[in-house]
């Protein structure tokens, strides 16, 4: 053999098995889970149809496959017993791949589709996590770039649960003195 044909064939060799030892799973279902309990993630459409009904915020988690972040949040913050008990109980929870969800979701009157819903929010990285309220409505203040450790995740869920921002009082506030946000209710 010659030395292009063996170079070529090792170059093969190495690129299909790299392939192979790369890839996680052959589907994009991720569930965190702890123990018996898991995140209770819907899809987009109906997630939001059941926000509505339920009364229910929605949190929305934007993901990609290839991501080590959102898979570290996935293992480390959503598997968490205590978060997603308060997720399960408080939230919709929404889990959106945009590069392989495409189907159209109406966002405030407007069909787009999840890629579409994040240039209109200005994320452009992975993990993002947006909240809404009941009535489908962006809380804006409030677009979570990147992993968040699971000691900062659970304030952040009570806060936007509380819902302390139509308050104006400050996350930073919020997490300092959790009464505030109750105190400022009456």
């Amino acid at each position: 053999m010659s030395k292009k044909i063996k170079y070529i064939y090792m170059m093969f060799l190495i690129l299909l098995i790299s392939c192979f030892s790369c890839k996680e799973n052959g589907n994009d279902e991720v569930s965190a889970k702890n123990g018996d309990a898991f995140v209770k993630w819907e899809k987009i459409s109906t997630g939001l149809k059941n926000a509505e009904i339920q009364k229910k915020p929605v949190l929305m988690f934007f993901y990609t496959e290839w991501c080590i972040y959102c898979k570290k949040m996935n293992s480390e913050v959503f598997s968490d017993a205590e978060i997603l008990q308060y997720m399960n109980e408080n939230f919709t929870s929404i889990r959106v791949n945009p590069e392989k969800d495409t189907d159209l979701i109406e966002i405030m009157g407007e069909k787009i589709t999840p890629g579409e819903l994040m240039r209109k929010a200005g994320l452009n990285g992975f993990p993002t996590t947006l909240f809404f309220n009941n009535n489908k409505k962006p809380v804006t203040i409030i677009p979570v770039p990147g992993f968040i450790e699971k000691q900062t995740f659970l304030p952040i869920l009570k806060y936007m649960k509380e819902e302390c921002y139509e308050n104006k009082v400050s996350l930073d506030d919020f997490i300092k003195n959790p009464e505030i946000c109750r105190a400022k209710k009456k």
